[in-house]
């Protein structure tokens, strides 16, 4: 793929997302499909960085051995995690329909869900998740989104846009 091709999709990825082109020019974990439209590569599910042997398939960075924090832990007191790195476990409850990067993650069908952007556009997930369980490793981030940011989401399907509390994904463990 030559470089304006690059270029091009990251373009289209981020337009569709609502990312900027500087985090795009910053962002090198960004990985471009194989030769292929902009339009057919918006249809490709992502492939995972690798299946672990029970079927489960990784997408992002590699987890790290960190113990997990109960989702249901974070939701309870979300600012003694700002900042944190944590990894925790939860049900897939919606993901971005435009492109596959940012998820909707609960404890349980009947707690909410919080916002997990992955990694500032470096991986997407495939758009068909909505039910699988989920492990996640990320940073914790208790900050309100902007009116125009928060009515992109929506747009995209985001449930928990109005939500505070979200984590930015590094890896993302999505189990069978």
């Amino acid at each position: 793929m030559n470089r304006t091709s690059i270029s091009l999709w990251v373009a289209l990825a981020l337009g569709a997302c609502g990312g900027s082109d500087e985090t795009a020019a910053n962002d090198e974990a960004t990985t471009p499909p194989a030769e292929t439209s902009g339009d057919e590569a918006a249809n490709d599910a992502p492939e995972p960085a690798r299946v672990l042997a029970d079927g489960s398939r990784l997408f992002g960075a590699e987890l790290s051995e960190r113990d997990d924090t109960p989702l249901s832990t974070i939701l309870g007191d979300p600012s003694t995690f700002d900042g944190q790195v944590v990894k925790t476990s939860g049900e897939i409850s919606a993901v971005c329909q435009a492109m596959g990067c940012w998820m909707e993650l609960r404890a349980d069908a009947e707690s909410p869900g919080i916002r997990v952007p992955m990694a500032n556009h470096a991986f997407f997930l495939p758009r068909d998740l909505a039910g699988a369980r989920a492990t996640i490793e990320g940073t914790v981030t208790v900050a309100a989104l902007d009116d125009a940011t928060r009515e992109h989401l929506e747009s995209e399907g985001a449930q928990a846009a109005g939500s505070e509390l979200s984590i930015e994904a590094t890896g993302v463990i999505v189990h069978p």
